[in-house]
């Protein structure tokens, strides 16, 4: 504004003037008298009638210029000092890159500070940056750089990158920066901002003269809690004061869970982690060291190679495979390749299997607790605890117990990015298996006829094959007609006219099982026939 009137004052005046020396030469008058001041009033005086109006020309547009010059003045007090500044201080366009800001008097002034303090009624991180309000909606520290931004789409409306020298994380306890105006190597600043119909943002580098205060906090494992501080020397008095949640990674949130959609090495690094979540007992893993992740987006597919130290001593390395699916990227099921680098005390470790698979027995049983035999209402006391649970309706499960309602057993269970909460009814319970092998059976359950007891310890330390075919074969005893459909995709309707798709891992004469995939593996739903509408096969996807 304060530009465009300091031209169009220079223009008028211009014109003023050059019409005035036009006049004045063709009646024999120097028109050299109209570029000094008040010099030419006496001839304007006696030929009114024919220059009154280039003469108010030429008044309105020194007017122009005196109110466009406090404009500047009332914007950059500096300009007073360097006057120089007069015709570029206000402009509002701003090179991709362009260097950093002059410092002006904003950055120390009363009005920078009441600014923050006034933005402190509100809690989260807002301010203003270029002349536009600024509300954060991501806050990410990745690599050494702090980047708070607004704007949804891949480049943001607004951002502001902080290129600091050290990498804070990983950050155990709280840290501090503090940057003063007089600082001689700051951090670098960047500010961005896109303008509206413009796809490329424009770039503003600041290398000093500003004022920041950091404050950054461990919330989580993915996450930092944070207070931040940012008044900038620019001429558009930019600053920043709030509190804030920080990413340190790349992932995405949608509802406030992770978008497993969304295609990056942290969301494959994210699955990892909670896949390897589930095949350890609470407590288990020692060290865990994500080594490499590549994602191939245009297959669909990715790759991790993990290392995973033990409390027992055993260090192996696992090759996991993962694939993208309608619901996001998923582990692949029974793709993982096991390397064993050190065996450690095996005898200690006891590894979460699938629930449908016939649990592998413990190499030693010294250490195993005696069964014991407990009523229903005292099995809160497991609670927290990694248990299976074993049925009468199904395969045993497994979960963490978190209380009871109403007659039924409220356990908790990792499911891709997520948990899920499920009962189990006091009729159908027929006991527990804890962590360290100890057998509890339900006196009020399912049947009263306490659980066989772990092998005396001179059992083999490796069940036989045949043992275990033959507990196999004895639970497919019963034939079933849909028995040559195992291991295909197909879609089962029940009674309740729910349909779920998914792979039939088991089918029996009395249970049909379905696995259905679900974030980053599979959930289980088991069926009676004759709950069963519908059984079709289906194409795979």
């Amino acid at each position: 504004m304060a530009g465009a009137m300091l031209l169009l004052g220079v223009t008028i005046l211009v014109l003023g003037t050059m019409a005035l020396m036009r006049d004045a030469a063709g009646r024999g008058h120097s028109p050299l008298v109209f570029l000094l001041p008040l010099v030419g009033l006496p001839y304007v005086q006696e030929n009114w009638q024919e220059v009154w109006w280039a003469a108010l020309l030429r008044v309105f547009g020194v007017a122009l210029l005196l109110l466009g010059a406090g404009l500047m003045v009332a914007r950059d007090p500096l300009v007073l000092e360097q006057p120089s500044r007069l015709f570029g201080a206000g402009s509002n366009v701003v090179l991709a890159g362009s260097q950093r800001a002059e410092l002006n008097t904003f950055v120390g002034s009363e009005e920078a500070i009441l600014l923050a303090i006034r933005n402190d009624d509100n809690p989260h991180l807002t301010g203003r940056l270029n002349g536009r309000d600024f509300h954060y909606q991501r806050v990410e520290l990745v690599d050494g750089v702090f980047s708070a931004q607004q704007g949804d789409g891949f480049i943001p409306e607004l951002e502001v990158r902080i290129l600091l020298p050290e990498n804070p994380l990983p950050v155990r306890e709280r840290k501090s920066i503090y940057v003063r105006p007089g600082d001689e190597h700051p951090p670098e600043v960047h500010l961005s901002w896109r303008n509206p119909g413009q796809d490329l943002p424009e770039t503003q580098i600041i290398t000093g003269g500003y004022r920041m205060e950091l404050h950054l906090a461990p919330l989580d494992r993915y996450q930092l809690s944070g207070f931040m501080q940012l008044i900038l020397p620019d001429t558009r008095h930019s600053f920043l004061s709030g509190e804030f949640i920080a990413s340190t990674n790349r992932l995405r949130y949608v509802n406030g869970n992770v978008d497993l959609s969304f295609d990056h090495p942290d969301t494959l690094n994210y699955l990892v982690d909670q896949y390897l979540a589930g095949q350890f007992p609470s407590g288990m893993v020692r060290q865990l060291d994500i080594l490499d992740t590549t994602l191939r987006r245009r297959e669909g597919t990715g790759t991790s190679h993990v290392r995973i130290a033990l409390t027992n001593g055993r260090v192996e390395e696992r090759v996991l495979q993962m694939e993208r699916t309608e619901v996001g990227w998923v582990m692949r099921p029974g793709s993982a390749t096991v390397t064993v680098l050190e065996a450690g005390e095996q005898g200690e470790m006891r590894l979460a299997t699938p629930s449908r698979a016939v649990p592998a027995r413990q190499e030693t049983v010294a250490d195993v607790p005696a069964p014991v035999a407990l009523p229903f209402a005292e099995l809160v006391r497991f609670s927290g605890q990694q248990v299976t649970v074993l049925r009468a309706s199904g395969e045993p499960q497994q979960g963490i117990v978190r209380g009871m309602q109403r007659g039924r057993l409220v356990l908790e269970t990792t499911v891709g990015s997520g948990t899920l909460e499920y009962f189990v009814e006091q009729a159908d319970l027929v006991g527990l298996r804890l962590a360290s092998g100890q057998q509890v059976t339900v006196l009020d359950g399912a049947r009263t006829d306490p659980l066989p007891a772990p092998a005396p310890a001179p059992a083999p330390a490796i069940a036989p094959a045949a043992d275990v075919a033959e507990a196999t074969s004895s639970e497919q005893a019963e034939p079933s007609p849909h028995a040559g459909l195992v291991g295909r995709m197909v879609r089962i309707t029940s009674h309740d006219g729910r349909s779920r798709t998914g792979v039939l891992s088991a089918a029996t004469a009395t249970q049909l099982t379905l696995e259905v995939p679900v974030g980053s593996g599979t959930l289980e739903y088991y069926y009676r026939p004759e709950e069963v509408d519908a059984l079709e096969q289906v194409a795979r996807q």
